[in-house]
């Protein structure tokens, strides 16, 4: 006996990256003008129909989050559509409307097929449970409970605040290694200093992870602005890791602590510094960035 697919179920699609995601977007969104034909295929009564939901199945694949089965076989078939076929699709125009090419528009449909054909048939039974809603990376802590980790901060650390570029603005402690920023803020283009802010970051948020056990909290000082609790490894695993505030200092004193402050990272906007203080995070990301970043002190 052959056993009914659930097309109402949901299923997971966090496999998918952000360019596999945006493909099947920008598929969706061709098939917004298509005919009759096409609409009936993706289960809609007509091209009206279709048209009006365009938008709801675009977001779906943008958000990352579950679907049902049904809605995952509209977006890959109509990807499939849009780009493959010129009698249903626009595959003549796919190119200049979507600013894929083709070669890149098959390579990218391939792994998108690869990972969900199960899914759609309903033969991968595993993607069909709902992923496990993911818990928030950020937790603002509220502007009364500031003092609480600003005022032993400065205590601490004798931070000395202030738009200086040529010294420390704490008393960096030992262990500590403070990494030039420099060639990072000198970047020929935005693209560059971009992808070397970046880079910064998910370092950081590598030695971090490796480092501490699931579920550990740091705190997160922003300078004269919201602090936060912050869970490393659950930033990690969102498929679109949004920072709240940045490891990289771009505009302000960012400062990444352990519970008890002896561990953590100052980065120093004017001097354009990121000290990294406290074992084992020296030993975890120091090496990371320095293998292409200079040193500026060392206190050992």
């Amino acid at each position: 006996m052959i056993s009914r697919v659930d097309m109402d179920a949901q299923v997971d699609l966090t496999g998918l990256n952000l360019v596999e995601r945006e493909l099947l977007r920008l598929g969706v969104m061709q098939s917004g003008g298509s005919k009759d034909e096409v609409a009936r295929l993706l289960e809609f009564d007509d091209r009206s129909a279709l048209r009006a939901d365009v938008d709801r199945l675009a977001g779906l694949v943008a958000s990352g989050g579950p679907m049902s089965r049904r809605d995952c076989r509209r977006v890959l078939l109509a990807t499939e559509l849009a780009f493959a076929s010129e009698t249903l699709g626009c595959s003549r125009d796919w190119s200049a409307d979507t600013g894929f090419a083709d070669r890149d528009t098959i390579a990218v449909l391939r792994t998108i097929q690869e990972k969900i054909a199960g899914i759609v048939h309903g033969s991968d039974d595993r993607a069909t449970d709902v992923a496990p809603q993911l818990q928030p990376a950020w937790s603002p802590i509220s502007m009364d409970a500031d003092d609480e980790y600003w005022t032993p901060f400065h205590r601490r650390f004798d931070f000395r605040p202030g738009m200086h570029s040529g010294r420390p603005a704490i008393a960096e402690p030992v262990p500590s290694v403070t990494v030039d920023l420099g060639p990072i803020f000198a970047a020929r283009s935005h693209p560059e200093f971009a992808a070397g802010a970046r880079a910064v970051n998910s370092l950081t948020l590598l030695a971090l992870v490796r480092m501490f056990e699931p579920d550990t909290s740091l705190v997160v000082l922003d300078w004269q602005h919201q602090t936060h609790r912050f869970w490393p490894d659950r930033l990690a695993c969102q498929p679109d890791p949004q920072w709240q505030t940045e490891v990289f200092p771009n505009g302000d004193y960012y400062i990444f602590l352990t519970e008890d402050m002896s561990t953590g990272t100052f980065g120093h906007p004017w001097e354009q510094t990121l000290c990294v203080f406290g074992e084992p995070l020296v030993s975890a990301l120091v090496p990371l960035l320095t293998s292409w970043l200079p040193i500026k002190r060392t206190n050992r």
